[in-house]
């Protein structure tokens, strides 16, 4: 497992001035920033699990529509899935840390894995 994190580049950066937050980046790339933990995670612990996540679906190329946002309790709690498989769950924690709504911070996140993950996943073999 470690080998493989390695390969595809997946780092996660603290913050240099502020250990409250955990930036998740694959080959360089930003991907989003953490600021708060989930139930009895911290963010550092969630962060590994987004981490373990990513890994488990970046196997093969990724389109922008396997990203998806779906609502779990209205203005709440949001969910984000990576070809059908739950990535984080967007909570009012998450919301309150980044000065947001929780549908905004679902949104934005949404947005940045959009843009992102597909150019970071693998190729399909030539």
């Amino acid at each position: 497992m470690r080998k493989l994190l390695c390969l595809l580049g997946i780092v996660l950066a603290v913050g240099a001035f502020a250990q409250n937050y955990v930036d998740i980046t694959i080959g360089g790339k930003f991907i989003m920033r953490l600021r708060a933990g989930y139930g009895n995670l911290t963010v550092q612990e969630r962060a590994r699990i987004v981490e373990e996540r990513l890994v488990e679906v970046l196997g093969e190329r990724l389109r922008e529509e396997q990203i998806t946002l779906k609502e779990v309790r209205k203005d709440v709690q949001y969910e984000i899935y990576v070809r059908g498989r739950l990535l984080i769950t967007v909570t009012q924690a998450d919301a309150d840390a980044a000065k947001m709504s929780v549908k905004q911070i679902a949104e934005h996140w949404l947005k940045q894995l959009r843009r992102t993950l597909p150019e970071v996943s693998a190729r399909p073999p030539q």
